[in-house]
């Protein structure tokens, strides 16, 4: 008998991270994370679309749940979950997802070697190139250029999916009170600590991104950007850290050391030390 994964009878989407996306049918159209927004484009607009799942999936699994996507293409707009798996539903009118029994992971061809793989891949299969899925442009080739990766091309992916029947569920129990988020304090080498309540956004100069609080710190080599860092607490207290399309890039300072994927959010534990450029902040929960 085939082992099958045991999942509840239906599963509330949180609304947070905030994600969106635009398309239009020459293939263009733009993602947007948290406020962030950066350009994608694609062959198709059918591969645009899945490209756009492929990088919602990526952020599922950094987060362990399934991620709520908002897609508007021409007068549509829809929600979407998707799983950490790979695989995409339709969010019901109370927010909730029936179990994913019985449906399959998205797939699309490699960008490169056109070989066919979930979307969840992480590096093609076959001739190793990385994200094999990517519809980003602009600031993402940018910074793939600067590290010698391969620019980002595009290939037809799968059509938009449709809704599942809807299983038998029981009803929820109702929701616990929404917790107020945790006050945040930062730590840095070179000035005093600040402590912001709500999310943060860090830079030399930086802008309010989606309603943070920004928080202008000295950079001596001047190897801060504008806006580097986000720096957010989600509905269950994690703390959430996002490279806001930087120039160098953001570094965990653990062993080994791990750079963050420009415009993915990533968890980390508190207390937990970031190289910004020239710049180190730590990040705590008051």
């Amino acid at each position: 008998m085939t082992a099958s994964l045991t999942l509840p009878e239906s599963e509330r989407v949180a609304d947070w991270p905030r994600i969106s996306a635009t398309l239009r049918a020459d293939g263009k159209g733009s993602i947007t994370v948290n406020g962030t927004e950066r350009p994608c484009v694609a062959d198709n607009v059918t591969a645009l679309r899945t490209g756009m799942i492929a990088h919602v999936a990526l952020i599922a699994a950094r987060l362990r749940r399934p991620v709520r996507l908002v897609v508007t293409e021409d007068t549509d707009t829809w929600a979407l979950a998707v799983r950490p798996e790979g695989i995409v539903q339709l969010v019901d009118d109370d927010d909730t997802i029936p179990p994913a029994t019985g449906l399959s992971v998205h797939e699309g061809t490699c960008r490169s070697c056109r070989h066919v793989q979930p979307v969840t891949a992480t590096s093609c299969s076959q001739c190793g190139i990385e994200r094999p899925h990517s519809v980003e442009a602009g600031p993402r080739e940018t910074y793939q250029r600067r590290r010698g990766s391969t620019p980002t091309e595009h290939v037809p992916l799968p059509p938009r999916p449709r809704r599942a029947a809807k299983a038998a569920t029981t009803p929820l129990p109702p929701l616990p009170p929404r917790r107020r988020r945790p006050t945040l304090t930062l730590t840095f080498d070179a000035q005093p600590s600040v402590t912001v309540t709500g999310g943060a956004a860090i830079g030399r100069n930086p802008a309010s991104v989606g309603g943070r609080t920004p928080v202008a710190i000295a950079s001596p080599g001047r190897l801060l950007s504008r806006t580097h860092l986000l720096v957010d607490v989600d509905e269950h207290g994690r703390i959430i850290v996002t490279d806001a399309d930087s120039a160098n890039g953001v570094e965990l300072a653990t062993t080994p050391a791990v750079q963050l994927t420009p415009g993915v959010p990533s968890v980390i534990a508190a207390g937990t030390t970031l190289l910004l450029g020239d710049v180190h902040c730590t990040v705590n929960l008051a």
